[in-house]
């Protein structure tokens, strides 16, 4: 029950977050040709990535047998992996969802870093009631927070080195 209120709060706070960073201050919704293009070329990416990591989950079930990890968690796995695809080539490529045209660009990393710092205290919460690995399979109670901490710890990563590209004088423009 704890963990549908955690859901609930983390989902009000994302909200919340979202008032708060995209308020009309300045208008940043003109149409950028350059930006929707390579948006789009990193959906395309990020679709062939998770339906290729699907159908190699699928078949391996099939054909090999069972993975060392849950179903969920697996398919989970494919699902933020090909999300991640999208992020990082946006990050790596420049086109951005409003991280780097506002001022509160330094609030992201923070909410970022908060949710890990989270999902680190959720995984040592079942790592200590052993519920990460059982039977020798990874299971969704724990494995999940894991995921998660490393979605946004490489989504940090790469937004720090991108700046710091960007700042040494690396950039693409």
């Amino acid at each position: 029950m704890s963990d549908i209120f955690a859901f609930t709060a983390a989902f009000i706070a994302v909200q919340v977050f979202k008032i708060i960073m995209f308020k009309k201050d300045k208008d940043y919704s003109g149409y950028d040709e350059r930006q929707e293009l390579i948006r789009g070329r990193a959906f395309r990416y990020g679709f062939l990535t998770l339906a290729a990591l699907l159908a190699a989950a699928v078949l391996w079930e099939e054909c090999v047998g069972v993975l060392p990890i849950e179903f969920s968690l697996l398919m989970m796995a494919c699902l933020m992996v090909g999300c991640l695809v999208v992020i990082l080539y946006d990050i790596w490529q420049d086109a951005y969802w409003g991280i780097r045209q506002t001022s509160g660009s330094n609030a992201a990393i923070v909410l970022m870093v908060a949710v890990m710092v989270m999902q680190y205290l959720g995984f040592r919460g079942h790592a200590n009631a052993g519920d990460v690995i059982v039977n020798g399979v990874l299971t969704w109670d724990g494995g999940i927070y894991l995921l998660i901490f490393a979605f946004f710890a490489l989504i940090i990563v790469n937004l720090l080195l991108k700046a710091w590209v960007d700042k040494r004088g690396g950039s693409a423009e």
